[in-house]
């Protein structure tokens, strides 16, 4: 992988996937995966979404910040801590109480060695469940599905990701091998590393943690089980703070809109209704057979249903970030009508100039396609998330693919991170003047009207999936872009060239018809 990640961007390797052969990827605050069809790019897609569901939840701002399956002590052979390991968290406990350094220190609160081999021999048992996630949001009734199928049941997938070390430290490599019964993951922490609560954090949540440290204190007074029942608690909550040091932005809750939005938008209320009579039918009438929806479509419809519920407002009282989409794109506005009679959402789009709302089956496909967009980046996606999106060009004319690829950047900019999948020859150009424009001053990007935003080349990253034959699969590489065409080089220009040799085969022919 390569060393060289910066602090916003994450190692991810995977092997024997599905379609895959091998990916090395880099994740970045904007990620492009292009390539021809079938060659895994929603494979991997999902992958990156199941990994965020897993280690940072998702589902929007009521959940918790750190899911319950990311837990440090699972199994019966763990239902007891060691008696080292306990009276080493008193130790500790007395140390946050007493010891002013500690707490006032300008690395933060840094946790000792041993709590690090904890977390570490903790996060070795999560392989189950990391790929029972996976499993999920792909639909499979078991993870070995998704080795590729080339291996002959003897090989194993393997997904590597590798999280960049902060101030000079070695990287944090975990490593998840899937075999057809079974997943397991090793994770690898330099002794060296150190873990810590981040000055800016430490104040606040110090506070919290010597509170908890006296209930430990005091607890001792119950006997072993109070004093283990508070010695998990306190080691639990250590772990979650140093989570986002642990898995890097995977720490970050992750939305997915699948390439099959539109149909879905249209249809939500259908299948609800379906499933709901479903349910209400059993035992009055033999089972049907319902065909399974995979865990990243159960996740857009259950989203849907709930964008704009309470749990949701807190997001509402920062800036509208799908406003943009509409103003550039749209020419209109995008609404959720919620039904008082049966708490579900209608939702339609209001063309700029007209008093009533058009149902969103009424519109036009763009403003279909565009509409989860614009409802999730205004209820519930902002700076800190992660926003997947398959396939963005659908039902978009040429030149609204290149405006929303400037909205994706400006996305970026406002703290989203970013992941499309994509066939478009126009959304990769634009793409590449966005990171060309970083070159060019900000003073002079503002001079020019429509070319303001502007990427980093370090904040963007674009891979092409190749078909290979022999192991037959894809193989994944990185574009970079090319100094003499300033463009990301990848095989359109084979199809263009095709399309022009036999456009003048076709004219060359038809002259000697007419002669």
């Amino acid at each position: 992988m390569n060393e060289q990640l910066d602090r916003g961007s994450i190692g991810l390797e995977v092997s024997n996937f599905g379609p895959i052969v091998e990916a090395d990827v880099d994740l970045r605050p904007l990620t492009v995966l292009v390539g021809p069809s079938n060659t895994g790019k929603s494979y991997l897609a999902i992958l990156i979404y199941a990994l965020h569901r897993y280690f940072g939840g998702g589902g929007g701002p009521a959940r918790r910040r750190i899911p319950a399956r990311f837990a440090m002590f699972r199994g019966p052979k763990d239902q007891e801590l060691p008696r080292k390991a306990i009276d080493s968290t008193v130790e500790l406990a007395e140390r946050l109480l007493g010891d002013e350094e500690t707490r006032s220190s300008e690395a933060g609160i840094i946790l000792p060695e041993w709590v690090v081999e904890l977390i570490r021999s903790g996060l070795s048992k999560q392989g189950t469940y990391i790929g029972n996630e996976i499993g999920r949001c792909f639909g499979v009734k078991t993870i070995g599905a998704l080795i590729r199928k080339e291996t002959k049941g003897k090989g194993a997938a393997v997904i590597g990701f590798r999280v960049h070390g902060e101030n000079g430290q070695e990287p944090i490599d975990h490593r998840l091998t899937i075999t057809p019964h079974a997943s397991q993951l090793e994770t690898i922490i330099a002794k060296a590393t150190q873990m810590r609560i981040p000055i800016e954090d430490a104040a606040v949540r110090g506070r919290y943690l010597r509170n908890m440290a006296l209930r430990m204190i005091s607890a001792g007074d119950q006997g072993e089980e109070g004093l283990d029942f508070y010695a998990r608690e306190l080691l639990q909550e250590l772990a979650g703070y140093v989570h986002p040091q642990i898995v890097g932005p995977l720490h970050l809750p992750s939305f997915y809109l699948p390439a099959d939005r539109t149909g879905v938008m249209h249809a939500h209320n259908v299948v609800v209704s379906a499933l709901i009579e479903s349910a209400a039918m059993t035992g009055l009438r033999p089972a049907a057979r319902t065909p399974m929806l995979s865990g990243v479509l159960a996740d857009f419809l259950e989203q849907l249903i709930d964008l704009d519920r309470s749990t949701f407002r807190r997001r509402q009282r920062r800036e509208d970030l799908g406003k943009p989409i509409e103003e550039a794109i749209l020419a209109g506005s995008v609404e959720i009508d919620r039904s008082e009679a049966i708490d579900y959402p209608h939702f339609t789009y209001r063309p700029n100039g007209w008093r009533d709302n058009l149902p969103l089956m009424s519109a036009s496909s763009m403003v279909s396609e565009l509409a989860p967009v614009v409802l999730y980046l205004r209820h519930m996606v902002g700076p800190g998330n992660v926003l997947i999106v398959e396939e963005p060009e659908s039902h978009l004319h040429p030149a609204m693919q290149v405006e929303f690829t400037r909205q994706l950047a400006h996305l970026v900019n406002a703290g989203i991170r970013v992941i499309v999948t994509t066939h478009s020859e126009w959304v990769l150009e634009e793409l590449a003047n966005i990171v060309r424009r970083s070159e060019i001053s900000k003073t002079r990007r503002r001079e020019a009207v429509g070319q303001r935003v502007a990427l980093r080349p370090d904040q963007v990253g674009a891979w092409l999936f190749q078909q290979k034959r022999r192991p037959r699969g894809s193989v994944v590489k990185e574009l970079k872009l090319d100094d003499e065409t300033g463009l990301y080089p990848a095989d359109y220009d084979i199809v263009s060239e095709a399309l022009y040799n036999d456009s003048a085969s076709i004219f060359n022919e038809t002259r000697i018809d007419i002669r």
